[in-house]
């Protein structure tokens, strides 16, 4: 295990990290959301409000299912190779679906005029289960990795993931580090060429911008999200 020092740049910059601060930060945004329209409408949600939750977190759903076979199926494979890990990484993950699907059947129950409170209280248990075990892969995972793996052997694989991600989980990620900071570090760091971005993950970044981030925001002002305007091909 002595790979560390050919990593160049620290661990809070790696890949791994920054999909989960998205996965943090969107399950924040999530449960605030939902928190500010059980406030505005305390004898009821309206039906737009309804169809805003369900769609951010159907995306979510998506986008940590999405994550964590990206880690069951390439990355810890991969990584057992020449490392053994705790079994425990990866049986949290089904706590965490249990969790997910908890969250899912609330929301899919919701009528006009219902209380949100049930979808608050689970996304809050979710909260409890998923941010620690991310935690724990911070803290076990990610060093082994660095460790035991050089920076080309571990980008083979995140290449992998990038390739299987939906624009949901790629969205997301470039939309909590920022885009400035994606295109102008991480792609960088990765060895990413410059025209990848128009070629994929522009059009991942305007639609978790129009779909999540517009509903989110509805969700959080009490007012219906704006339609999507219609292209109209010549």
């Amino acid at each position: 295990p002595d790979k560390e020092p050919t990593w160049t740049h620290a661990a809070e910059d790696d890949g791994w990290m920054l999909a989960h601060n998205a996965l943090r930060d969107e399950t924040n945004d999530i449960t605030a959301a939902v928190e500010s329209i059980a406030t505005k409408f305390r004898n009821g949600v309206p039906a737009w409000a309804i169809g805003s939750i369900r769609k951010v977190w159907s995306d979510h759903n998506i986008h940590v299912i999405s994550h964590h076979k990206s880690e069951d199926d390439i990355m810890t494979p991969f990584m057992k190779t020449r490392i053994n890990l705790p079994e425990k990484l990866e049986s949290d993950h089904e706590i965490v679906c249990d969790k997910i699907d908890q969250i899912t059947e609330a929301v899919q129950g919701l009528k006009e005029g219902d209380s949100v409170d049930g979808v608050v209280a689970a996304l809050n248990d979710y909260r409890e289960v998923l941010f620690p075990h991310l935690e724990e892969e911070e803290h076990i995972a990610l060093p082994l990795l660095r460790s035991y793996f050089d920076p080309k052997e571990a980008g083979k694989q995140v290449q992998k993931i990038v390739a299987k991600s939906p624009k949901c989980e790629l969205g997301s990620f470039i939309h909590y580090m920022t885009e400035d900071k994606f295109r102008n570090k991480f792609m960088k760091q990765e060895g990413i060429p410059f025209f990848v971005w128009h070629l994929v993950f522009k059009s991942a970044y305007k639609y978790f911008l129009d779909n999540i981030v517009s509903n989110l925001e509805a969700l959080k002002t009490g007012a219906p999200p704006t339609p999507l305007k219609k292209k109209w091909l010549c």
